[in-house]
C-alpha cells in the first residue's frame, strides 16, 4: 500500500513539473526557425480552397515563407495582407511589433516574401509571428 501511495505521488509531482514547464515555456520564435515551406500566396490559396483539411495538416503549425503582392498594411496593428487573387480570400500576416517599423517602407502593389507561422484558414489565411524575408 506505500508503494501505490509512492507512486501516486510520484506521479502528481512529475505531473505538476510537466505543467509548470509547459506554463512557463516560451513560444517559439519563428525569426530563429527555418522555414518548412516555401509558397506563393497564390498557390497556398489554391491549396486551401482543394482541401482545407489536407492544407490544414500540412501548414498548420509550420514555418512558412509566402511570395506575393501586398494589398494593404495596417501600421496600428503590424498586419500586412497579401492579395491571392480570389476576392474571398487572402493571406492576412501579423508581424512583431518590433517588425513593424519595416512595413513602414512598403506599399501596396509591391512583391514581398513574408515568414512566419501558418494557423490556418477562417475568412482568410492566417500567419502570425512574421517577419519580411530577406528572399525578396
Amino acid at each position: 500500500m506505500k508503494r501505490v501511495i509512492a507512486i501516486v505521488l510520484i506521479a502528481i509531482v512529475a505531473g505538476a513539473i510537466y505543467g509548470i514547464y509547459l506554463y512557463n515555456k516560451k513560444p517559439t520564435d519563428t525569426r530563429d526557425e527555418k522555414a518548412d515551406f516555401e509558397i506563393t500566396a497564390v498557390e497556398l490559396m489554391k491549396e486551401f480552397t482543394t482541401s482545407e483539411e489536407a492544407a490544414s495538416k500540412k501548414y498548420v503549425d509550420k514555418v512558412i515563407l509566402v511570395s506575393g503582392t501586398i494589398s494593404e498594411i495596417d501600421l496600428a496593428t503590424a498586419t500586412l495582407i497579401i492579395d491571392t487573387t480570389d476576392p474571398l480570400t487572402a493571406i492576412t500576416c501579423s508581424f512583431y511589433k518590433e517588425e513593424a517599423s519595416a512595413l513602414s517602407h512598403k506599399k501596396s502593389g509591391e512583391a514581398v516574401v513574408i515568414k512566419g507561422k501558418c494557423t490556418g484558414k477562417l475568412t482568410d489565411i492566417v500567419l502570425n509571428n512574421c517577419i519580411l524575408s530577406n528572399s525578396n
